[in-house]
């Protein structure tokens, strides 16, 4: 049975977002200041960027400008081949009240694969690519923005960081204690905070009840951002769910599916987290499939709209698909009237995206629609077309990759992985791709040894090469470099375990020994990379 994740709003769904938790916590400007790094904007088309007047000097440069002028803090960190990326590049970022609101902010363009440019997206607890943070003047996070949610709504969220510049942690701490001295931009800015990517403003186990509270206290006031804080009340109700499942009454769902503008407001929640909304829903059989007959209608017929992006219009399909895949009585495949329109999307979208980076987004929304709605080959065709014109072609290498697997096909699917690897750039994005071409091994052809262990070996061996004694800064074991490596170490031993003896764990202590020898004594970094050594005793099991 098919099923529809969350793909923009949550770092984790697609390779773009693959990351594991955090091994740190965002730290203020005092701590940011260490680093003299240079962070330029990647060289992708002059009208990528144009109009925002990036900052050209180093992190800790950008935030000792702020505390001299007054100035808050933009930070954008993303990737040239991410797919969200490039979704807020080529309509938020081109927007021109964007670029008027830029003037206001220090803007700070932070590529994955720059020189530290890890070691400060631990430094900043960040998640995934691509995330955005305001900061203060001061060097303190006030509020991470999403993506998903239309232009002008990015915009106000902005704006109101401007007014009110007080952190979305402690707006937390005033909704569990004196939510008397909230004021409605607080409430906005809490409705539109990026969740998915938070790690210290929300305790960890507040009852998901705290949403559904804010939602009841703004509701007259602020419809909108009471909705959105309603539906974060039903997300987290869905993931903290245990044996005594809780449901809740849909009324307020009801109203937010009958007002068109309040479906716009939610769309980012409505398109893509409709199993978990739905599934804490107090129904009957019948009444919930009326309900859910009802948001399939109103997605559907809003999914046009001239406020949401090329690529949010097609997500107005996921909900349809969600439902009828989820139906235990659905053994066919999805009507013919039905894909039929969404070819036609698919085709229009395919058709009017010509910027080579922009297409980095749409056309994987569109390969991801087309195969979820079971029209693998058209996905498969799709992607193959893309790769003569993409502007980072190894992540749809990846996703064919993906979609061989899922069809079966294990010696097409490794190949892909495998040139998705080779062709891959980027010191980040190298390893990234490279452990995952080394999981997909590990999973698909367990029997390929020399393979597998050679081409871990290699990707280590890539790590060593010449980076700090050309001038770069090590962070082979910060942020998403470490958890990547971490991965691949686990899933190494485990296979390993399951081998004839091999000498895959001294060579693989070899280099990795190297490699902590080149981290500062006593640093992260060092100690990061110590865990990864196996003991010589070590059990294998």
């Amino acid at each position: 049975m098919l099923t529809i994740t969350l793909r923009l709003l949550l770092a984790t769904l697609l390779l773009c977002l693959a990351a594991c938790n955090p091994t740190s916590t965002p730290n203020n400007s005092a701590s940011v200041a260490t680093s003299s790094a240079i962070m330029m904007p990647p060289q992708e088309t002059d009208d990528d960027l144009h109009g925002i007047d990036w900052f050209q000097g180093s992190v800790a440069e950008a935030f000792s400008l702020a505390a001299s002028s007054g100035k808050p803090i933009f930070l954008y960190w993303g990737a040239v081949w991410c797919p969200p990326c490039q979704e807020i590049k080529h309509t938020v970022f081109k927007s021109s009240q964007f670029i008027a609101q830029s003037k206001l902010f220090i803007p700070v363009y932070l590529d994955g694969d720059t020189d530290r440019a890890q070691t400060l997206g631990e430094k900043f607890g960040v998640k995934g690519y691509p995330t955005m943070i305001v900061f203060s003047p001061q060097g303190e996070e006030v509020t991470r923005i999403p993506g998903g949610i239309d232009i002008s709504r990015y915009n106000a969220i902005l704006a109101a960081s401007l007014d009110s510049l007080r952190s979305t942690r402690l707006l937390v701490q005033l909704a569990l204690n004196t939510p008397n001295l909230l004021v409605s931009t607080d409430y906005r800015q809490l409705a539109y905070y990026s969740w998915g990517q938070d790690f210290e403003a929300l305790p960890a186990g507040t009852d998901p009840i705290l949403f559904n509270q804010l939602a009841k206290r703004i509701l007259d006031q602020d419809p909108e951002s009471s909705a959105r804080l309603y539906l974060q009340y039903l997300v987290m109700l869905a993931k903290a769910q245990t044996e005594n499942l809780v449901k809740v009454e849909p009324g307020q769902l009801l109203v937010i599916l009958n007002s068109p503008a309040l479906v716009i407001g939610t769309w980012d929640y409505l398109a893509y987290q409709a199993k978990e909304i739905s599934s804490v829903l107090d129904l009957d059989d019948l009444a919930l499939d009326n309900l859910k007959d009802r948001w399939q209608q109103v997605m559907l017929e809003q999914r046009h709209h001239a406020a949401l992006s090329t690529a949010e219009q097609l997500g107005g399909w996921f909900p349809y698909l969600t439902f009828y895949f989820e139906d235990a009585s659905t053994n066919t495949a999805v009507p013919a009237d039905q894909l039929a329109a969404i070819r036609q999307d698919a085709e229009t979208a395919n058709r009017v995206t010509r910027n080579a980076y922009a297409r980095q987004s749409v056309v994987n929304q569109v390969s991801y629609l087309l195969e979820t709605a079971g029209l693998q080959d058209e996905a498969r065709q799709l992607l193959l077309a893309e790769l003569e014109r993409s502007a980072a072609p190894y992540y749809f290498m990846s996703s064919l990759g993906a979609l061989a697997e899922a069809q079966g096909h294990i010696e097409e699917a490794l190949a892909w992985r495998n040139k998705a690897y080779q062709v891959s750039e980027g010191r980040a994005t190298r390893l990234q791709w490279g452990v995952s071409y080394v999981d997909s091994l590990i999973r698909l052809a367990p029997q390929q040894t020399e393979t597998i262990s050679q081409t871990a070996l290699t990707l280590l061996d890539e790590l060593s090469e010449g980076h700090i004694e050309d001038g770069g800064i090590d962070d082979t074991f910060a942020g998403r470099n470490f958890r990547a490596l971490r991965r691949l170490h686990k899933n190494l031993l485990a296979w390993h375990a399951t081998q004839i003896d091999g000498p895959l764990l001294e060579n693989l202590n070899a280099r990795l020994g190297y490699l902590c020898g080149r981290q500062p004594a006593g640093s992260t970094t060092a100690a990061n990379c110590q865990s990864l050594l196996v003991a010589p005793n070590q059990d294998r099991s």
